[in-house]
């Protein structure tokens, strides 16, 4: 079994939920040099989805400029217990991870 790549978590606010997540991906920039001098390859998450029992309630659009293995924090309103909350993302290479997690 593959080592899970996205961690997302749910914690209750007073008006809805505060979302974390930490996606483990290189976020490559293309402009950075292996030790033979060759060019990595640019290899970054494209974007990021968020749904609510299955309702989209918003995209991150993100590039090569963020930081290896992101991590986002962000509220969703109107969120309660027992609603699912789910993730996925798709990077320029076309792989992707999908999580869900209750909210509690």
């Amino acid at each position: 079994m593959a080592k899970r790549r996205t961690r997302l978590k749910a914690e209750i606010t007073n008006n809805g939920i505060r979302a974390t997540c930490l996606i483990k991906h290189p976020m490559e920039t293309g402009n950075r040099l292996d030790s033979d001098g060759n060019k990595i390859p640019i290899h970054y998450v494209k974007y990021v989805k968020f749904s609510i029992n299955g309702e989209h309630v918003g995209t991150l659009n993100l590039g090569p400029g963020v930081s290896a293995d992101p991590y986002l924090s962000f509220d969703i309103a109107n969120v309660k217990v027992g609603d699912t909350l789910a993730l996925q993302w798709e990077d320029n290479k076309g792989e992707s991870d999908t999580v869900e997690r209750v909210v509690k």
